[in-house]
């Protein structure tokens, strides 16, 4: 099957995912009210909490930090730690992880003071199938297995949007001092690069529909949604200077298809940066 034909039967879909996301701002998909902010809770002015899964763990700029955990947060290069280092903001922790969906935000919330000022997450990829689709769809972007991957992917979205508003609610009341960015999913591919990377790409942009309208429909402030494309334009996997890891030897090594380095700086801190989350130093 064309990738053209695999496009066509994708397209389709999006019909389904663009009415979950009109239901949420029309308030049929209800977000759950925040608490009041206790006037005995005073923000810490700077610091700074990432929660999520792989994309601000740091995945994909090894080496990781030897925790006892499979959770591959990043040594020196997530995008958590540069920002600590350009902005005001003090990292207390970053506790996002690989594999991470929205069933775990809940734990990663233990600990956390209600003090802290920021938040940084990205969500939702895992509960979306990603990790499925590219285990699938590797080995041969035509195949039906990818199709069928695919498709399940895309009727994941329908449900995923109540799931992204209960987890952002949940954070907002949970810090009630914090401001959240919550983190869009950059286009890992050069478009044209592979038919799987152009499928990819489409599944991201649909994804990044989902979790943006999610935001819009908690209508608050406190929770913003900091769109990464711009950032990470011209720099996926087969351009001159790609902002993801990929090892076309080692297909399914552990950083593949995540930011690295440059994606982690240059990428996602500087839409930080460029949306007004951070200020500089």
């Amino acid at each position: 099957m064309t990738n053209q034909r695999l496009t066509s039967r994708f397209l389709p879909r999006l019909g389904a995912v663009a009415l979950v996301t009109v239901a949420l701002l029309a308030g049929a998909v209800s977000a759950p009210a925040l608490a009041q902010t206790s006037p005995s809770v005073k923000a810490s002015a700077t610091s700074y909490v990432a929660l999520g899964d792989s994309f601000t763990s740091g995945q994909g700029a090894p080496p990781y930090v030897l925790d006892g955990t499979a959770c591959l947060r990043s040594k020196r290069a997530s995008y958590p730690i540069f920002a600590d280092l350009v902005s005001p903001f003090n990292l207390v922790s970053n506790k996002a992880c690989s594999g991470a969906s929205t069933v775990d935000v809940p734990a990663q919330l233990l600990g956390v003071s209600q003090s802290t000022a920021l938040v940084t997450l990205t969500v939702g990829g895992i509960d979306a199938g990603s990790t499925i689709v590219l285990a699938a769809c590797a080995p041969d972007p035509t195949s039906p297995v990818c199709l069928g991957a695919i498709q399940n992917s895309v009727a994941q979205l329908n449900v995923l949007a109540p799931k992204l508003v209960g987890t952002y609610g949940l954070v907002a009341a949970t810090l009630p001092q914090a401001k959240i960015a919550v983190l869009s999913y950059p286009r890992q591919f050069k478009p044209g690069y592979s038919p799987l990377g152009d499928v990819l790409n489409g599944a991201t942009d649909v994804l990044n529909t989902v979790i943006a309208g999610s935001v819009a429909a908690m209508a608050t402030p406190r929770i913003h949604f900091v769109d990464t494309a711009q950032e990470f334009a011209a720099h996926g996997i087969g351009s001159r200077v790609p902002y993801f890891a990929f090892d076309a030897l080692i297909p399914f090594a552990p950083a593949n298809f995540h930011p690295n380095a440059l994606g982690n700086s240059l990428g996602y801190t500087r839409a930080l940066v460029n949306d007004g989350v951070l200020h500089l130093r």
